[in-house]
């Protein structure tokens, strides 16, 4: 029988083999954090940089272009589908990663052989976060830099509502979702960081219509959801986004805030 930390990650490389092909979509909300995050690390020229949970190499790719033709990046994720869509990606930017099929929670890199250990909106999703974390450390040299985010107001919060207001109980966000600081910057010192920031950051994203939103939080790990739904719950909840953005066409705009939480700390 499957043990339930197994059974949960073998829903989560479902669930984002799933949405591989359209993962980030629109906008690009991940790709925006991912430069925020490279950005707050700030990893110097040269040196190696590991990105777990890559996805489509929201942080990979300005990771690679931080550390130069000098440094080696290395991006990992459960999600079989997620590595083959971003090596295809990396292949056609001329950008130079290497990228594997990897679990958080079983690094295979030996210890203090890394200079950044980065990890973007993918902590929630570990069945024990105090053991990847403990990897993490692990595989960073003595001063070297974690960087991760987690999400305070996510991309699909308002397609959320939505369903609750329509009687659709959507799933709950998976049990190792982070959204304030403090528990976050906790769960770094408990795991033997020092020098722990958590900057809260919001941005805002724009979408031509509630259509163009609804087809874009597709591209998430919500995707399973969302395709499961019938025609007139799709029909009412799109009509819904439109009341709650104050939207009285079909064609009109909307602007949807997200808040990430970047923590940012030292080996």
């Amino acid at each position: 029988m499957m043990s339930d930390a197994a059974g949960q990650k073998s829903r989560v490389r479902q669930q984002f083999n799933l949405a591989s092909a359209d993962y980030d979509s629109g906008p690009g909300c991940f790709a925006h954090y991912g430069r925020r995050l490279v950005d707050a690390i700030n990893p110097s020229p040269g040196t190696s940089v590991l990105d777990i949970a890559c996805g489509r190499g929201a942080i990979l790719f300005p990771a690679a272009a931080a550390v130069g033709n000098e440094g080696a990046v290395v991006g990992i994720d459960l999600a079989d589908g997620m590595i083959q869509q971003t090596r295809e990606d990396a292949r056609a930017r001329g950008i130079k990663v290497r990228l594997e099929v990897g679990d958080a929670e079983n690094l295979n890199f030996a210890d203090e052989s890394l200079d950044y250990v980065l990890c973007g909106f993918g902590i929630m999703f570990f069945p024990n976060q105090s053991r990847a974390l403990d990897e993490f450390r692990r595989v960073l040299k003595p001063g070297g830099r974690l960087g991760v985010t987690t999400w305070r107001v996510p991309q699909i919060h308002e397609v959320r509502q939505v369903l609750t207001e329509l009687g659709v109980n959507p799933p709950p966000y998976a049990p190792g979702w982070i959204t304030e600081p403090a528990v976050l910057s906790d769960l770094l010192v408990k795991c033997g960081f020092h020098d722990v920031q958590v900057i809260l950051d919001d941005a805002e994203f724009e979408y031509p219509n509630a259509e163009a939103y609804w087809e874009h939080a597709r591209g998430t790990g919500f995707r399973q959801v969302m395709d499961g739904l019938d025609t007139d719950v799709v029909r009412r909840g799109k009509a819904l986004l439109r009341d709650r953005f104050g939207i009285s066409r079909a064609s009109g705009m909307i602007n949807v805030t997200m808040t990430a939480l970047i923590g940012l700390a030292t080996r």
